[in-house]
């Protein structure tokens, strides 16, 4: 894979989901939250309905600050997000 893109787990809590995202390595976490939002809206057939949402860790539930960029948050191939 390539050095600019990770590929990382997306837990979806409120529709009991799992997906595995490729996301660009130099997006802020705004974008990146848009992305994956849009994603999963289309995965899920309509289940999921993006409202507020919010990108933060999996294990520690801290929630990610929109303006830091995937290269502050020191993340690599297979951690694990959730968007809440």
């Amino acid at each position: 894979m390539c050095m600019n893109k990770l590929l990382v787990e997306i837990y979806v809590p409120s529709i009991g989901s799992v997906y595995d995202v490729i996301i660009p390595y130099k997006a802020r976490v705004f974008e990146i939250t848009h992305l994956i939002t849009y994603a999963v809206e289309k995965l899920s057939n309509g289940l999921f309905v993006a409202k507020d949402v919010a990108l933060c860790d999996w294990v520690s539930g801290s929630i990610y600050d929109n303006n830091m960029s995937v290269e502050d948050m020191s993340l690599r191939n297979g951690s694990r997000l959730m968007l809440i």
